[in-house]
């Protein structure tokens, strides 16, 4: 186990503790301490903290940020980041922060008092991921009272005094005119406890929804797709949760604003249109179908040259899938239908070569029985979705004409008749 020692009062008492019941509970036990290096002397602050662990037989580990950052949002990801790396560069199972029970009273307040939900009112969890708190039962008095009777020294933070900060103008101000009238903080640590049972109630109802309206497709790298209008029917807090279970689930975690983005593309959202809940994450809309995943980049096609009519075979990648591809003269070549996704046979003498197969290509259109359609129009009446119509091989003579569009339709004029030789081609996967 991981012990993150800043060196305050908090941490000390957390490793004195935690050093006591090792030995019984088989624990092995490292430190870390993150100096931030805002102030003169950290460094010196750094080493004191090291000394101080090592003198309690527990081996301590150093990092310093490269660059300070600005704003306590930037010096705490900066210390979990490292938090993070240590745990996984010395396999440990857990973490151990410090936090006490005055720190998650301060975390409510200053949730309410900035606008929050049930999630919010939790307060600090007593464990998250690997990161776990056992000193939540624990107020500040009553570990200071500890360390004192112990004869342990511990290192005083100045920022903690500065009431340039929310939290500090929450300890030192907030918290001593509201104790008149609310006599103690029970009240809010009860508010928290029926917060957190709300929340594991609100987060399995979600759960339990996503597995109705949820498929997991392997070939759409990780990405998940949703009925929509069943995601519809639930009210946005649920809405809401399942985004946010969805996206943990694939390794991210959705802030307010991306969650409440989310919420709101569910409900207005139009087909073809999407939306960024995260860096690298994207909701979009194909018809009556929603896609939470990673966003995928751009694929570089690679198209296929069909010279002749003499037999051969290839590959073409479209739309970031790879396929086979076989032609010849029909009744010579492989026609296997077991084998091919996609074949056609067009009349030999009316092809102008060489042929290309590539992808569809804007301004795309094609003629059939039906008339001249664009591919654009040709896609929505037969409602195939936007990430799909890439990956759909299109066969066009020398001249740019489409002659075929696989699995969707062949051009009149090309059509194979039996009285004339005709010339077959099959894609299929590679």
């Amino acid at each position: 186990m991981l012990i993150a020692v800043s060196g305050g009062g908090d941490s000390m008492a957390l490793l004195h503790l935690l050093a006591e019941v090792a030995p019984s509970r088989a624990l092995d036990l490292r430190a870390v301490h993150f100096d931030h290096g805002l102030r003169v002397g950290s460094a010196a602050e750094a080493e004191t903290v090291r000394h101080w662990c090592e003198g309690l037989g527990v081996p301590c580990v150093v990092g310093r940020a490269d660059d300070p950052g600005a704003g306590q949002a930037s010096y705490r990801a900066a210390r979990y980041a490292f938090l993070r790396a240590e745990r996984r560069r010395a396999g440990a199972d857990r973490v151990a922060l410090a936090h006490q029970l005055d720190d998650h009273v301060e975390t409510l307040l200053h949730r309410l008092v900035r606008g929050t939900g049930v999630r919010g009112l939790r307060g600090i969890p007593p464990r998250r991921g690997s990161f776990v708190r056992p000193l939540l039962a624990f107020g500040r008095a009553e570990l200071r009272s500890e360390l004192e009777r112990r004869g342990v020294s511990w290192l005083t933070d100045p920022s903690n005094e500065d009431p340039g900060y929310t939290r500090s103008r929450i300890r030192h101000h907030l918290i001593p005119r509201l104790l008149p009238v609310a006599g103690d903080i029970e009240g809010w640590v009860r508010l928290s406890l029926d917060a957190a049972r709300a929340d594991r109630g609100l987060e399995a109802r979600a759960a339990a929804a996503l597995g109705r309206i949820v498929a997991f497709d392997p070939a759409d790298e990780g990405g998940a797709q949703i009925a929509r209008f069943r995601l519809a029917a639930y009210d946005r807090a649920v809405q809401a949760r399942m985004l946010r279970i969805l996206a943990r689930n694939q390794g991210f975690d959705l802030s307010r604003g991306g969650t409440r983005s989310g919420v709101e593309f569910i409900r207005r959202g139009v087909s073809g249109g999407g939306v960024d809940l995260a860096e690298g994450l994207r909701l979009t809309r194909e018809f009556d179908r929603l896609r939470l995943g990673p966003t995928i980049g751009e694929p570089v096609d690679r198209e296929l040259e069909i010279g002749d009519r003499c037999p051969g075979e290839g590959r073409v990648r479209l739309g970031g899938r790879t396929y086979e591809v076989r032609w010849g003269s029909a009744g010579r070549a492989d026609t296997s239908a077991s084998r091919w996704w996609w074949s056609v046979e067009l009349a030999a003498d009316a092809l102008v070569f060489p042929l290309r197969l590539r992808g569809p290509c804007p301004g795309d259109r094609i003629r059939t029985r039906a008339g001249t359609r664009k591919l654009k129009k040709l896609w929505s009446e037969r409602r195939v979705p936007r990430s799909r119509r890439g990956q759909v091989p299109v066969l066009a003579t020398a001249d740019g004409t489409v002659v075929w569009v696989a699995g969707h339709a062949v051009a009149q004029h090309q059509a194979a008749h039996r009285d004339r030789e005709r010339f077959w081609i099959g894609v299929g996967e590679d």
